[in-house]
């Protein structure tokens, strides 16, 4: 295996962790009593990092582009992440605007 396979590899487990972590840590709070705001923060901020973890994976992917489905799959990932941006911001915005 290349050091870019592994690499590519790495950043793939190590976003999952932090999804996977992060959502533990969402769950931990919501057992102890906290607000579903911080709950719901907690958790977009780490689907954000894991997702800007998994295009890095997918750029590092296109260094090896030989496909137009390596293309397609870079531009799904991309889309995929700025739209959970724009509606994780969207949310927030309007959750924090509620409570104003």
């Amino acid at each position: 295996m290349s050091i870019l396979s592994s690499s590519i590899l790495s950043i793939e487990i190590v976003s999952s962790v932090i999804i996977f972590g992060y959502c533990a840590a969402g769950f931990a709070f919501f057992i102890s009593g906290k607000d579903g705001f911080t709950i719901k923060t907690l958790v977009a901020n780490g689907t954000l990092l894991s997702m800007n973890l998994k295009l890095v994976g997918a750029l590092l992917k296109t260094i090896e582009l030989q496909t137009w489905n390596q293309l397609a799959l870079f531009v799904v990932i991309f889309a995929l992440r700025t739209i959970i941006k724009k509606v994780f911001r969207r949310q927030n915005f309007l959750a924090t605007k509620q409570v104003s």
